[in-house]
């Protein structure tokens, strides 16, 4: 591993068959107003034109490229460029992704405003192919943090570990600015988890560092048919958050009022995967059933609670489809 530059942000792009993304992806990198980078760009044997397309950018300065000589994944990959990387800093842009011309400026002055921050990260607008927005994350927060992020902010460790237990409120690395010291000493991203390893290194980073959150939104997250979680079929995505969520239920310090709503959130989650039009929810039961016996046996009686939810809020739904 390199010695690491003081103020260096190692940006890092796992790049793997979007290579009608990356000229997008490269340019809203290589135009940031925070200069002080390197951009650390490794394909993992894409099978389109993504090879070509970089190669257009091999004389930059502030880009290397690297060739894997066999794919490895984004998780391997992401660690691997950890591992080459300089920068005090690293930031992990998806390859699908683009962002604002200021977003790593103002992370990191964030970093430097909240020194006991371990990661700082932004508000993402969602976008389309052809990048018209789609939404905003922020907006489908529940009411508390909404509430609590609707200014720049340090969220503690306790805040941002309960707001992690209702959703990944970072729904996109590419708006995550980390310390490398940290992540390197948190274990990185784990090959435990292929949809939910960036949700499992919040947790693990939130357990011993704050971090510092910017309302406004500098990141444009990329929604298509190819992204990991559209590509994964559902009996592992809901398979990934039970096991993760319900064992952070265990290990957290947590009060008995938060053990029940936490317990009764992640049910309450099952449940949208039980009820949906496609029925995989309920070939996929008994497998599910059998993490929810493995992690957490006691979670199981909230489940009928969190079906009462659920119907409820398509209840309260329904109405509205019609009006619109």
């Amino acid at each position: 591993m390199s010695d690491t530059v003081t103020g260096l942000v190692s940006v890092i792009v796992a790049s793997y068959n979007h290579a009608e993304f990356l000229v997008p992806r490269m340019e809203s990198l290589i135009t940031q107003t925070y200069q002080d980078i390197e951009i650390l760009v490794i394909d993992d044997c894409s099978t389109d034109s993504s090879v070509e397309i970089l190669q257009q950018y091999k004389l930059h300065p502030k880009v290397r490229l690297v060739n894997c000589e066999q794919n490895s994944g984004w998780i391997a990959v992401s660690n691997q460029g950890v591992d080459m990387s300089c920068g005090e800093f690293v930031i992990f842009a998806n390859c699908d992704d683009s962002c604002d011309s200021k977003m790593i400026e103002r992370l990191v002055e964030c970093m430097h405003v909240n020194p006991s921050a371990g990661i700082s990260y932004c508000r993402s607008l969602m976008i389309d192919e052809q990048d018209k927005v789609l939404g905003d994350d922020y907006e489908v927060r529940e009411k508390s943090f909404r509430v609590k992020c609707c200014n720049d902010v340090l969220l503690t460790q306790k805040d941002m570990n309960r707001f992690l237990l209702h959703s990944c409120v970072i729904p996109n690395l590419s708006a995550a600015l980390f310390r490398k010291n940290h992540f390197t000493t948190v274990g990185g991203f784990t090959s435990d988890y292929r949809v939910c390893s960036d949700w499992d290194l919040f947790f693990r980073m939130a357990a011993q560092h704050d971090v510092a959150y910017i309302a406004a939104p500098l990141n444009r997250f990329r929604q298509h048919k190819t992204t990991i979680r559209s590509s994964t079929k559902d009996r592992v995505i809901y398979e990934e958050i039970i096991r993760l969520l319900l064992g952070q239920i265990k290990v957290l310090d947590l009060t008995l009022i938060e053990r029940i709503k936490f317990r009764t959130r992640t049910m309450y989650l099952w449940t949208v995967h039980l009820v949906s039009s496609s029925l995989n929810g309920v070939f996929n039961f008994y497998y599910h059933f059998k993490t929810v016996m493995q992690h957490d046996p006691f979670a199981l009686i909230f489940l009928p609670l969190a079906f009462l939810f659920r119907f409820v809020t398509l209840l309260i739904k329904l109405p509205l489809r019609f009006i619109k």
